[in-house]
């Protein structure tokens, strides 16, 4: 997670030439999918265009640079209608004001927070008129204006403190990560043990979600009736476990 101000003006360094490029002058941000689309690039030698970066073309978001594999990572906006059409939106995010559905107001944005894996937005920092500053979670946001940041109705109840949305955020994160983990292990680990039932003798008819029989009582698993069980999903790679004997 990092917060814009941290690579506004980074050096942008090519992985391949080992040359630093230009640095980051700004953002063009989508906000209909609410994350960064570009990274914009400045560079006082180039004289024509707009240079920019496409954010999932960026192998790292350090400290000291932001890297690309190469400089042919960089494209030219005006080559882009999508591009074209994020720019002529102009949407900057800090600096709005943030008002409710019913037109309550809430702050101004000062600051926001995205993922520096997808560029997603996560949040935004909200200066209160009491001179106090909140995050407003973007789940919260419904439009990213030009000049309005207009959240949901009775969003003032879900601002919360910047220690309050990192650990928020970093449960979010951790409990993705072990879902993710726990599938791709479950998952690795029943098709290892299917590979080992190739050439064990079924015990019973093993029939498939439609009716269709894929091995007869008597008959050799096969590598093709396996690949064709782990299509079919936990229960049925469980039952020809079962069916299967030495």
């Amino acid at each position: 997670m990092k917060q814009s101000k941290e690579i506004l003006g980074k050096s942008i360094i090519s992985i391949s030439s080992g040359k630093d490029i230009g640095s980051v002058k700004n953002f063009v941000i989508n906000p209909e999918l609410r994350s960064i689309e570009f990274l914009v690039v400045q560079n006082e030698q180039w004289e024509f265009g707009i240079k920019a970066i496409p954010f999932k073309l960026v192998e790292g978001l350090g400290d000291y640079a932001v890297t690309i594999e190469s400089e042919t990572c960089i494209i030219d906006l005006a080559d882009i209608p999508v591009a074209n059409d994020l720019l002529s939106k102009n949407i900057h995010i800090k600096g709005t004001r943030v008002i409710t559905r019913k037109g309550q107001f809430l702050g101004q944005i000062s600051e926001f927070m995205f993922s520096q894996e997808t560029g997603k937005i996560l949040g935004c920092y909200v200066e209160r008129t009491d001179g106090e500053t909140k995050i407003l979670p973007e789940e919260h946001v419904v439009t990213f204006g030009k000049e309005i940041t207009v959240a949901a109705e009775e969003s003032d109840k879900y601002l919360v403190t910047e220690e309050s949305f990192r650990v928020a955020q970093a449960k979010q994160d951790g409990t993705e990560t072990t879902r993710q983990a726990e599938t791709e292990v479950a998952a690795a680990v029943e098709a290892s043990e299917l590979d080992e039932l190739i050439g064990r003798i079924i015990s019973a008819n093993l029939y498939d979600e439609q009716g269709e029989l894929l091995l007869a009582e008597g008959e050799e698993i096969t590598p093709e009736v396996v690949d064709k069980v782990k299509r079919l999903g936990r229960n049925k790679a469980l039952e020809l476990a079962l069916k299967a004997v030495e």
